[in-house]
């Protein structure tokens, strides 16, 4: 239990770091005159190259930063309790995957916010879900599309009249995590083999009856 409780605590150290720091710019961004939504990806121009590092970061307003919140750390904890050490490198393959397709394909001007990241690990789960078929990965895959499975709909800006909806980070966000789900397919949890206790049982039958047969002949009995 104790150790349990660490790994929960461990999985919601980074997602909870990573929107500590997306507030902290937001309030440092209300307070400077300086607009930071120009930092962020803007297509097919040298100066939008920033925007995939620094896009992730930027958000327009409380509202918007506020939704990105729970969703990044609900679906941020899910991939951080089940990839463990892996999820740095799948969150980062995420991030700069789905920014530099952004950058080559997104429509002209600014897009920012942590959506895209989102996108992208709810789609990496429920695809390694698919992949791998680990009991684990499959209950916390059905948990996020009971909460977020609503997420789908920012595919389609005609459902938002009036809100400038990013969906191209979205849909790079969404294709960047189902394509890690196959380039990580080997890390993070695995499937249960129902036949690999049977196996390790029969090894230590194994184990045992060699030992006995090495003992000296005066200790062994015959019927």
């Amino acid at each position: 239990m104790v150790s349990e409780k660490k790994e929960i605590i461990r999985a919601l150290y980074f997602p909870c770091s990573f929107v500590v720091l997306l507030w902290i710019i937001y309030f440092i961004s209300t307070k400077i005159s300086f607009n930071l939504s120009i930092l962020g990806l803007h297509p097919l121009s040298w100066k939008g190259l920033a925007g995939i590092f620094f896009a992730p970061l930027i958000h327009l307003d409380f509202d918007h930063l506020f939704n990105n919140t729970t969703s990044f750390i609900v679906i941020g904890f899910g991939l951080f309790y089940l990839y463990k050490r892996a999820a740095i490198s799948i969150f980062f393959f995420i991030y700069f995957l789905s920014g530099l397709w952004g950058w080559f394909f997104a429509r002209e001007g600014y897009h920012i916010g942590a959506s895209g990241l989102i996108y992208g690990m709810f789609f990496f789960l429920i695809t390694s879900a698919f992949l791998k078929k680990e009991r684990k990965l499959i209950a916390f895959s059905l948990i996020i599309i009971f909460l977020y499975g609503a997420i789908v709909w920012g595919f389609f800006p005609d459902f938002f009249p009036g809100k400038n909806i990013s969906w191209e980070i979205h849909t790079t966000g969404a294709v960047a995590g189902a394509i890690a789900a196959f380039f990580f397919k080997n890390e993070g949890p695995k499937k249960h083999d129902p036949f690999a206790d049977e196996e390790d049982e029969e090894e230590e039958e194994n184990e045992d009856e060699d030992a006995y047969w090495k003992l000296p002949n005066q200790n062994k009995n015959f019927n």
